[in-house]
C-alpha cells in the first residue's frame, strides 16, 4: 500500500524549500542591517566588533556540535534502507527539531554571557528573535495557504 499517485510531494517540498530558504536570507538582512545600524552609531566600534567576535565564538560552541549531528543524522539518510531513513527520523531528527529552539536560546545566552556592551547583548537577542520568528512566519503563511486550498476544493463539489 503507497501513496495515491495524484499525490505530487516533489513540488510541495521543493516550494518549501524555496520559501524557507527565502525567509532564511530576509532574516539574516535584518540582522546584518541591525549589525550595521549598531557599529555606524557606535562610539567604539572596534571594541564592540572585538565583543562581538567573541560571543559568536562562544555561539559556535552551541551551534556547531548541534550542526554536526544534524548532518549526520541526515548523511545517515543516504543509506538506500527506508528502515533506516524512519529510524533517523523518528529517533534523530524529529526530536532535534524539538530541541532546535532550545539550542538556539542556548546559544545566544553563551554569546550574550561576559559580553562587555549593552549593544552586543542586544544584537543577540534580535538574531535570536529572527531565528525563532522564521518557523513562525513560514508555519502561517503554509497555514493560510492550506486554508484557502481546502475553502477552494470545497467551493468546487
Amino acid at each position: 500500500m503507497g501513496r495515491p499517485p495524484l499525490v505530487r510531494t516533489r513540488p510541495y517540498y521543493m516550494r518549501a524549500l524555496v520559501q524557507g530558504l527565502l525567509a532564511a536570507q530576509v532574516a539574516s538582512l535584518r540582522g546584518l542591517l541591525s549589525l550595521f545600524l549598531v557599529l555606524r552609531f557606535s562610539s567604539h566600534r572596534i571594541e564592540l566588533r572585538a565583543d562581538l567576535e567573541s560571543s559568536a565564538g562562544r555561539m559556535l560552541w552551541i551551534f556547531l556540535p548541534y550542526a554536526a549531528i544534524v548532518l549526520l543524522s541526515l548523511s545517515l539518510r543516504l543509506v538506500p534502507s527506508t528502515d533506516q531513513r524512519s529510524a533517523t527520523s523518528v529517533f534523530a531528527l524529529g526530536p532535534l527539531t524539538a530541541v532546535r529552539p532550545i539550542i538556539m536560546m542556548v546559544g545566544v545566552l553563551a554569546g550574550i554571557y561576559s559580553s562587555l556592551f549593552c549593544q552586543t547583548r542586544i544584537l543577540r537577542v534580535i538574531v535570536l528573535l529572527l531565528m525563532l520568528s522564521i518557523e513562525v512566519v513560514l508555519n502561517y503563511s503554509a497555514a493560510r495557504k492550506q486554508a484557502a486550498e481546502i475553502l477552494e476544493h470545497l467551493q468546487d463539489e
